[in-house]
């Protein structure tokens, strides 16, 4: 799983964290904290999807309210392949500053359609499920000197992941149908490589769940030897992910791995770059020359004739509407330049067919949440080219 850093709002600002790390971490900050230690920032179902380790569809099978238990029959893993096939639950006891054990009693129904997400790591098991429309968290630590998993336990439900328009599903079977193509064969998987400190993209990126008829699968790394790379058809190299303060931070294995993505089909989506007047962003990923230039920050541009829909579809894109800052010049007549600012001089948007595939090169400024969301309609816009490429080279 990788890092998020804190779903939690008090009165700090945190970072984003994995989202089954806090669920697991709120069972001790409820005992700790007296704010609310609920979820309070949005989490795309990509997201979900993507900090879990399993996604299992199942039909509650029992509820007993005597004993406050219920057990869940597994019926079909969405992603992994679980080795319950009943998840027993309890919700006996309460850890929080809320008790919600008559709710979820009330709550559960025999026979309902679940949906269950969780991370299994070692002997500890974070998870969250949904059913009649609400999410909740479970967690369960395996016996270790017997080697058994006890009953998941249930913590409360969750407030503000079952009102944000992102995580919120109103119907269970529906949500299954979603994430049956989401996660089908035919969905396009990108797979976004961002780094610990510039993570403003993600609710981004990872909320375009669709284009057009396909589904986006999204999950995200900070491990730039990118693992899982062999099944993505979108690598999305994130704000600042190849280099920073003129460090490149790409080494031959990895550069040649991109490369060789991208003659077998895949498509690399490049958010900008950070360099130094004497050091310049490296670009060894590319097979082809480019030179990294630090730049003045600006939003002005200028679309080439070559640039098609990509400034149209589906937002019109306007100079002066895009945040824009390091950006690339260099370039031989392999590349075919859609965008260029500084009178011409250096590239705004650039796309190289390498092999059966293509690299969008961009100078996207996108450190922070306000230049992130200045770009949004652009990052879509890439997201719809790359797509369309895709399915045109079926």
């Amino acid at each position: 799983m990788q890092k998020l850093t804190s779903i939690y709002k008090q009165k700090t600002k945190y970072k984003r964290h994995k989202i089954m790390w806090m669920f697991a971490a709120s069972i001790f900050m409820f005992s700790q904290l007296n704010a609310d230690a609920y979820i309070s920032i949005p989490y795309t179902i990509a997201e979900i999807v993507s900090e879990s380790t399993n996604v299992v569809f199942g039909t509650i099978t029992e509820v007993n309210t005597n004993r406050k238990t219920a057990d869940i029959k597994v019926e079909q893993n969405l992603k992994g392949k679980s080795e319950f096939d009943v998840i027993k639950i309890r919700f006996d006891i309460f850890k929080g500053e809320a008790d919600h054990r008559k709710e979820i009693a009330r709550f559960l129904k025999a026979g309902e359609p679940i949906v269950v997400c969780y991370e299994q790591k070692g002997g500890r098991i974070n998870s969250i499920a949904h059913t009649r429309g609400k999410w909740f968290q479970l967690m369960v630590t395996k016996d270790l000197k017997q080697n058994r998993w006890g009953r998941w336990g249930f913590t409360h439900f969750e407030v503000k992941l079952n009102q944000f328009k992102v995580s919120k599903r109103d119907s269970t079977p529906e949500f299954q149908k979603e994430l049956r193509a989401m996660l089908g064969e035919n969905a396009v998987r990108l797979l976004l490589l961002n780094t610990e400190t510039y993570q403003a993209e993600i609710p981004i990126i990872s909320g375009i769940n669709k284009v057009k008829d396909r589904w986006i699968a999204y999950d995200h790394t900070e491990d730039r030897n990118l693992p899982g790379l062999n099944k993505t058809n979108i690598l999305w190299l994130g704000c600042r992910s190849i280099g920073r303060d003129g460090r490149y931070r790409l080494n031959g294995n990895q550069e040649k791995r991109i490369k060789e993505f991208v003659k077998r089909g895949g498509v690399v989506i490049v958010s900008g770059q950070d360099s130094d007047p004497n050091r310049p962003c490296g670009s060894g990923w590319l097979p082809e020359p480019l030179k990294g230039v630090e730049s003045d920050h600006r939003n002005d541009f200028e679309p080439t004739s070559k640039a098609g829909d990509l400034f149209k579809a589906p937002h019109r894109i306007r100079s002066g509407q895009l945040s824009l800052d390091d950006s690339w010049n260099g370039w031989n007549d392999k590349y075919e330049v859609l965008a260029t600012t500084n009178s011409g001089k250096q590239i705004v948007v650039a796309k190289l067919r390498y092999g059966k595939g293509m690299y969008l090169v961009t100078s996207l400024h996108n450190n922070r949440k306000e230049q992130v969301n200045q770009n949004r309609g652009m990052i879509e816009n890439l997201m719809h080219f790359a797509v369309d490429f895709l399915n045109k080279s079926k």
